[in-house]
């Protein structure tokens, strides 16, 4: 069965815009970009050298980060004046193991494009509903998608302090 066949038996129990996996599948994600890539890489090779990190200014989970807001203003500027856009969209995978798909693409002025995805599993939190969760989620996708494009490390790097 096709995609498509599942998403067509399953249409009304679920929202247009959500897309329904089935369990049994897996996602594999892959880079995604237009043919040439050379006016969009030298234009984010210009922009990424005009932003700094930034200061990692909440402090949470015992590490400070920084919030995706201030991210968002260190790197729109130097995006902008490099003619590039930068789109994030939301995708909800519904299964034993619920996640959210942040998709960002990346576009410059020159119609040349860059797509990645990141996936993240929905953890419960007795504090939050799932909606909530979602919506961390999706700041979770934004932010780590965003960071990586400009080259911020918006976050403390603790990976040696894991006990």
């Amino acid at each position: 069965m096709s995609l498509e066949d599942i998403l067509e038996t399953e249409k009304k129990d679920v929202p247009v815009a959500v897309p329904v996996i089935k369990e049994t599948e897996y996602r594999i994600f892959s880079e995604n970009m237009s043919e040439a890539i050379g006016d969009l890489a030298g234009a984010l090779a210009l922009a990424q050298g005009a932003m700094s990190n930034g200061s990692k200014d909440k402090q949470g989970y015992g590490y400070k980060y920084m919030e995706l807001g201030t991210l968002i203003d260190i790197a729109r500027p130097a995006l902008a004046k490099n003619g590039i856009a930068i789109i994030q969209t939301h995708e909800l995978v519904k299964g034993a193991a619920p996640s959210v798909v942040t998709h960002t693409t990346v576009m410059h002025s020159s119609g040349q494009w860059h797509k990645s995805s990141i996936e993240l599993p929905i953890k419960v939190m007795p504090q939050l509903s799932q909606a909530q969760m979602v919506g961390v989620n999706c700041t979770y996708g934004r932010r780590y998608a965003l960071q990586s494009i400009c080259l911020i490390a918006s976050e403390d790097d603790v990976d040696g302090n894991i006990k």
